[in-house]
């Protein structure tokens, strides 16, 4: 396996059926990667082979990764657009980074990429994380640093709104690059099935929320097909 900047494996993901494959979406410098290859360890065995993928739009972030996690291999991308083929992964996650994206773009790449019978695994910011974002961000700085805060806010909290009744996401108007909303159980589910997931569950969804952590919300999906 090649790991280059933007290189990719040499052979397709389907051509080694023994390697069990995990993305990692918005993947950072790779700890959750590292999480997730113990955990598969763990409950698969150490004589699995496994290949570890995490996308990341941070350049920063992910030459962190290359450096701590040689073996993992480390590509620029966007979750809206993942350049892999169809059915190429065992499994995805995304535990730090899907709340900044455009997430019904996002999970219907996911599913695009996820192999039948794969499972991917998320975690969501509530909205009691995004209200412990304001009061934080209000209390210092300048005024006009503030005002900029609070709009852009505003802006998190009508995606999250969108992304609840409409089932859509937008983005920042004044920041064409920057998507950001709240989730809601309700709004999670049903973005998972209009994406093709089946077995939705939320098995954990705790909205307590302490700064800077965005409290314990997570679901979890199955593509059948």
């Amino acid at each position: 396996m090649s790991t280059g900047k933007d290189s990719m494996p040499t052979s397709t993901p389907n051509s080694d059926k023994a390697v069990f494959r995990v993305l990692d979406v918005g993947c950072g410098s790779g700890d959750s990667l590292r999480e997730e290859l113990e955990r598969c360890r763990q409950t698969m065995g150490d004589t699995r082979q496994f290949q570890m993928v995490g996308v990341d739009i941070d350049e920063a972030a992910l030459e962190q990764g290359r450096a701590t996690h040689p073996r993992f291999l480390f590509v620029h991308a966007r979750g809206e657009q993942l350049p892999f083929p169809d059915q190429s992964f065992d499994a995805i996650i995304s535990r730090v980074a899907l709340p900044y994206m455009d997430i019904p773009a996002t999970l219907r790449e996911m599913r695009r990429v996820l192999k039948p019978g794969g499972e991917l695994s998320i975690k969501l910011h509530p909205f009691t994380f995004t209200l412990q974002e304001i009061r934080a961000e209000m209390r210092s700085g300048p005024l006009w640093r503030r005002a900029q805060r609070f709009i852009y806010r505003g802006y998190v909290i009508s995606n999250g709104v969108a992304l609840h009744i409409g089932g859509f996401n937008f983005r920042f108007p004044l920041a064409r690059r920057r998507c950001e909303s709240f989730q809601t159980k309700k709004a999670i589910k049903r973005a998972l099935i209009a994406a093709g997931f089946s077995q939705v569950e939320i098995p954990v969804w705790k909205t307590i929320t302490m700064w800077p952590h965005a409290g314990d919300c997570r679901a979890t999906a199955r593509r059948e097909n």
